[in-house]
């Protein structure tokens, strides 16, 4: 009995530890492909926030939910506002995006004092691997925006 109890606990850490993964998108020769992603935090985490590619709407980006995106090369500026509101973007994150690529984009949520924000950082293959398999796809469609050059 004590070898059943053992062996069960084994099985169930090592369950644990496993990294499932969830899907790794491929790139498309005649466009950049970009995934964002909203990592689990508690803080905001009922919180979208609407996200912008060089001022059209991609998606809504909820708590531990990912979209990918087919956008055209080119230099493009990615935007984010809370709740899906009309107000100015304030902070951009800029990229040239080249054909055939992918790229991976990890959202994270500050707050300060009254307003609160998500941040923008390019991530590698492996990093998104680490943290895809808690993350579902987010409810949005995402067509190929016309979002090179402004």
């Amino acid at each position: 009995m004590r070898y059943l109890l053992c062996t069960g606990l084994l099985m169930a850490a090592a369950a644990g530890t496993c990294n499932a993964q969830g899907p790794v998108p491929t790139a498309t020769p005649d466009m950049a492909t970009v995934v964002f992603y909203r990592p689990p935090m508690l803080a905001q985490a009922a919180t979208n926030f609407t996200v912008r590619a060089n001022g059209a709407e991609l998606c809504r980006l909820s708590n531990k939910r990912y979209f990918v995106t087919k956008l055209k090369p080119g230099e493009t500026s990615f935007t984010s506002v809370a709740g899906g509101l009309n107000l100015p973007d304030q902070d951009k994150f800029d990229m040239t995006l080249e054909a055939g690529k992918v790229y991976y984009i990890q959202g994270d949520v500050k707050t300060r004092l009254m307003t609160v924000k998500m941040v923008f950082t390019e991530v590698t293959e492996s990093t998104y691997k680490k943290k895809n398999a808690d993350l579902k796809p987010d409810n949005c469609e995402t067509p190929a925006a016309p979002a090179a050059g402004k």
